[in-house]
This record gives structure tokens, C-alpha cells and sequence, in this order.
């Protein structure tokens, strides 16, 4: 199979990204270590010091290291948090991929029943449907990261009551299986504290503070095809939203 020249580079950065992530976990870097010079560390990592440069900076206006002209690269963000950006639609798969961690999955609980779900979009009411429910922990490096808690209605062709079928991203397995891709999710998320179920599934105290999202996925035409609630620890999750005002002439 031959690669083009623009997914070699796609590869390269993000190979670079985490190596340099990885490199951060492994000395146990916290915010405001110093990293080697450009010099040094593409040396260790064997990339060109021209690579090394585009991905720090990719790194830094993601505001996970900071650059000081003149004096060095630091780290500027705790590793143990998944940074991501609330405007883009990204499965948990994703968000925890692109901070440079392996996405895993701890536990997985299937089962069925009949709740309302809606049939269309733009229905004023909602139908019971027969669903599968899944109950997952997902992981990053190992670790809890979400306890996650996703309905699917059973007519949707590829759908199997099987919970090795659900260990990795729903988008993925949607798109792969059932050829539907998600293309937009309806969020809303609120703070809450855990109650014993949450925290027993996140390794946390009950009462600690966590943040819920809950969504409604949505393929290219409007249809419904997850609605979902997914709980996070409040310290492993940072999501960023930008948010412009409207002038007036």
C-alpha cells in the first residue's frame, strides 16, 4: 500500500506528539518541569529538529507546555487530565487518543429493555423502543476515565447483544458494523457529586464533585442512534469553549 506524502506527515506529527507526551509520563514531568533543548530532544526521540518544532508548538497552543523565548520549554499541564475541545464532536475514544493515552475499556454490562426514544427528529413526542443499554468503564493508560452509560436502539442493522462487541469507541463499531456515522451530538453538561454507583465505577469517594454530559448522536440525515450519559471525574476532564459576541454595526 502506498502512503501519500500528506498522510506520512499526519503519521510523523502524531507519532512525534506522542512520543514527547509519552517521554512527559515517564520522567514524571509536572507543571513547570523544564523539557531538554530542541537540540537534545531530537536527538532522543530521532526526528528532525524541524519536526520537533511544529509539534511543541501544537503542544503549546493546546496549552500543554509553555515556550519562553530564550530559555526553555516547559511542561504547563498536568497528564492525568484530557484536555478537549466541547465545539468538536469526538467519541471518549478520541479525547483520551489525542492527549496521547491508550483508550481501554475496564467493564462492560449489556442488557435490553424498552424505554422512549425518539423515531425522527422534529417527532414532538417519543416512542418506546426496544434498546440495548451499555454499561462501560472506560479507561486512559489503565486508569478509570469515565463511567459511561449509552442506549441503542436494536433495529439498528449491525447492532449485536454481545458485550465483547463494545470494548472499544461506539462510533467506531456504528460506522465499521452498521455503516451509520455519527455526524453531530446534542450536549448538555451540568457539575454533580457522585453518588455510590459513579464513584465505585471511577475509583472515587462518593460526594467527590463530577461532571456529567449527556448527549444525543445524531447521523448525517437527523437520525437518533445513541443517547448517552457519561459521568467524569471532575480533575480528568477539561473541556474548552470558544465563544464569540455579536457586534453591533
Amino acid at each position: 500500500m502506498t502512503i501519500s506524502r500528506s498522510s506520512q506527515s499526519t503519521k510523523l506529527h502524531d507519532d512525534t506528539l506522542r512520543a514527547i507526551l509519552n517521554y512527559i509520563r515517564a520522567k514524571r514531568l509536572g507543571k513547570g518541569d523544564r523539557l531538554p533543548s530542541q537540540e537534545e530532544f531530537a536527538e532522543q526521540l530521532n526526528i528532525s529538529r524541524a519536526t520537533l518544532r511544529e509539534t511543541l508548538a501544537s503542544l503549546a497552543s493546546d496549552g500543554i507546555i509553555r515556550q519562553v523565548h530564550g530559555i526553555g520549554t516547559f511542561v504547563a499541564e498536568d497528564l492525568s487530565v484530557v484536555h478537549s475541545n466541547a465545539e468538536l464532536n469526538l467519541s471518549i475514544t478520541e479525547m483520551i487518543r489525542n492527549q496521547g493515552m491508550e483508550p481501554g475499556t475496564s467493564e462492560v454490562k449489556i442488557s435490553t429493555k424498552r424505554i422512549p426514544f425518539e423515531s425522527r427528529v422534529g417527532d414532538s413526542e417519543e416512542v418506546p423502543t426496544d434498546v440495548i443499554c451499555l454499561r462501560r468503564v472506560r479507561t486512559a493508560d489503565g486508569s478509570p476515565f469515565a463511567y459511561t452509560v449509552a442506549y441503542l436502539p436494536l433495529k439498528t442493522k449491525g447492532l449485536v447483544v454481545d458485550e465483547r462487541a463494545y470494548t472499544g469507541s461506539l462510533y467506531v463499531y456504528l460506522q465499521e458494523r452498521c455503516g451509520e456515522f455519527i455526524a453531530e451530538a446534542h450536549s448538555v453538561i451540568e457539575a454533580q457529586i457522585a453518588d455510590e454507583e459513579v464513584s465505585q465505577k471511577l475509583g472515587i469517594s462518593p460526594g467527590m464533585p463530577i461532571l456529567v454530559m449527556r448527549q444525543r448522536h445524531y447521523n448525517r440525515s437527523g437520525k437518533l442512534l445513541i443517547q448517552s450519559v457519561d459521568y467524569f471525574e471532575q480533575n480528568r476532564l477539561q473541556l474548552r469553549i470558544q465563544r464569540s459576541r455579536l457586534g453591533l454595526d
